[in-house]
């Protein structure tokens, strides 16, 4: 912890900003590297920051006010362990990923687990192309929307994007009807049963990385306008839902034709909109979404999409789940060779088992000394080594052939073959005998 007070040029400059963004920016410079935070106090006068504000960087702004700098430090302290660190999930998440049999939150299950690429799937369904030609320019949508958390994330994991139209299908579940207005609706309880008629026509995934499936539903003609709304009988605001681990998807009711035009007509999607939907359920299901309590202000997440403070939280949380799955499988490979007593194991297994534990002590070396980049680059090496050690295909041939089944194996066997050997040694070693006992007379 270091502390030193503001030089006068730098007072005058604070004073001079007019907007958070500003002041943001001002300081991004003051400390950007990772796992290491700035906590400015901010004059009383101040008309930027009136309470307490986490930036999209690494700084916290506090109004010091007349306040002591006794609750300075318990607020200061308060926010990093439940905001920018947050202890407490990620205890729970590390004993999770151990075997722990703890109820787990709406987040953890809403999230996908880690791992080193990510495949992204944006589809326009179109029920009717004959009736509205759709212009959704998603390869600009995805470039100016996508692509600098693509930037963030490149160290780290890898995102593959990729869009496709389907035309002639639609959500199979028959919508109700709004008797009080002209429309149409679905209500929560039948949201589930529209992802499966529609995720057979979205095609194989040839890939060994997670999908992510993001969905723009035009209604057709007699279901618009459509609308998703809530147990409570408000419509959704966005009008699209999210399904945990799987992705999102945005009902986009656009102008009907109107008579005696020319079919089919040409429309465009709002995929400003659109996109604003899609990267928010897309931080949810990446567990970049932390929520923070109502007497903190968080500064709009702008085109980043990602904050820094946000990345240092996936990181540390992804290094830990890493960690936690690495031991885990090593303890359930070292359970597996236990049980199996004639097993023979290659030198290269032993060599990926010797690479998981180093990463896992390399890990745990940067995460004591808070360098926790290296720290998930190491646990990512120690999970990957540590499965392909359990998963190697040596050793799953052994997995269906354990010592007490191989007696109920080989008897039908070898049994039918055995019993005529063994009568036909019998009746040798018995001619043997008898014979002997004949000896020759000798005169």
């Amino acid at each position: 912890v270091a502390v030193r007070q503001a030089a006068e040029k730098q007072s005058s400059d604070v004073t001079s900003l007019k907007t958070l963004a500003a002041l943001d920016e001002y300081f991004h410079g003051e400390e950007s590297s990772v796992n290491k935070y700035l906590i400015v106090l901010m004059p009383v006068n101040n008309a930027v920051v009136k309470q307490t504000t986490i930036g999209n960087y690494r700084a916290v702004y506090l109004p010091a006010g007349k306040r002591d700098l006794k609750t300075v430090s318990s607020e200061v302290t308060e926010i990093l362990h439940s905001v920018l660190v947050r202890e407490d999930a990620l205890l729970k998440s590390f004993q999770n990923f151990l075997g722990a049999r703890e109820p787990k939150d709406k987040a953890s299950m809403r999230s996908l687990s880690y791992h080193q690429g990510y495949d992204i799937l944006f589809t326009l369904v179109n029920p009717q192309p004959d009736i509205l030609d759709i212009d959704w320019s998603i390869k600009e949508a995805v470039e100016a929307y996508l692509s600098p958390m693509v930037k963030q994330l490149s160290d780290y994991i890898n995102l593959d994007i990729k869009s496709q139209m389907l035309f002639f299908t639609g959500l199979r579940r028959k919508p109700h009807k709004d008797k009080k207005n002209s429309g149409f609706y679905y209500e929560e309880t039948d949201l589930p049963h529209t992802i499966n008629p529609l995720e057979a026509n979205l095609g194989s995934h040839a890939s060994n990385n997670p999908m992510l499936n993001f969905i723009v539903y035009v209604p057709s003609r007699d279901q618009h306008p459509l609308h998703i709304v809530l147990k409570n009988g408000e419509k959704v605001k966005t009008n699209s839902f999210l399904s945990p681990q799987w992705g999102g998807i945005v009902v986009q009711n656009l102008p009907s034709p109107p008579p005696n035009s020319s079919l089919p007509v040409r429309v465009t999607v709002d995929m400003k909109t659109v996109m604003e939907v899609f990267l928010t359920q897309l931080r949810l299901l990446m567990d970049f979404n932390i929520q923070v309590k109502k007497d903190l202000q968080v500064r709009e997440v702008g085109n980043d999409v990602i904050r820094e403070w946000e990345l240092d939280n996936w990181l540390r949380k992804k290094c830990l789940e890493n960690l936690a799955t690495s031991i885990s499988t090593l303890q359930s490979l070292t359970a597996l060779l236990e049980g199996i007593s004639n097993i023979v194991i290659q030198d290269d297994i032993g060599q990926q088992v010797e690479n998981a534990v180093t990463g896992i002590k390399e890990a745990h070396r940067h995460l004591s000394s808070g360098q926790i980049a290296r720290a998930f680059t190491q646990s990512r090496k120690a999970l990957a080594s540590s499965e392909k050690a359990f998963f190697d295909p040596s050793l799953l041939e052994l997995l269906y052939f354990p010592e007490d089944q191989k007696f109920a194996i080989y008897i039908p066997l070898f049994l039918p073959i055995g019993l005529p050997i063994l009568g036909s040694l019998f009746k040798a070693i018995k001619w043997i005998k008898t014979k002997r006992k004949q000896k020759p007379k000798t005169e």
